[in-house]
């Protein structure tokens, strides 16, 4: 699901963090945007070609190629989302919290 304008590819500009996890070995990491520089990702860099660039460094030190990964990406507006219904849950439970030690 991308959170992005139709018509419009989504880059990298448009996540919060990244999960790459390896089809051969399991190895799952969460990247942030900016931990992707050092593989020649930029702002622009569109979510499609991330996986081109992407290896499994688990399996690369094994001697096997590392390439068969996948990429699952947590879009800016879903982060947004999730810190205010934690924020709104957090406020709902704090008068509760208050009531019981009354």
């Amino acid at each position: 699901m991308t959170m992005t304008m139709p018509g419009k590819e989504a880059t990298i500009a448009d996540v919060v963090s990244v999960a790459v996890e390896c089809i051969d070995c399991g190895r799952n990491r969460w990247w942030k945007p900016a931990e992707l520089r050092r593989y020649g990702v930029n702002g622009q860099t569109p979510l499609v070609a991330l996986s081109a660039r992407l290896r499994c460094s688990a399996c690369q030190a094994d001697g096997l190629p590392g390439r068969a990964v996948s990429i699952q990406a947590a879009f800016i507006e879903e982060h947004e989302r999730r810190r205010r219904e934690t924020r709104r849950r957090a406020e709902r439970e704090a008068p509760l919290e208050r009531s019981r030690r009354a």
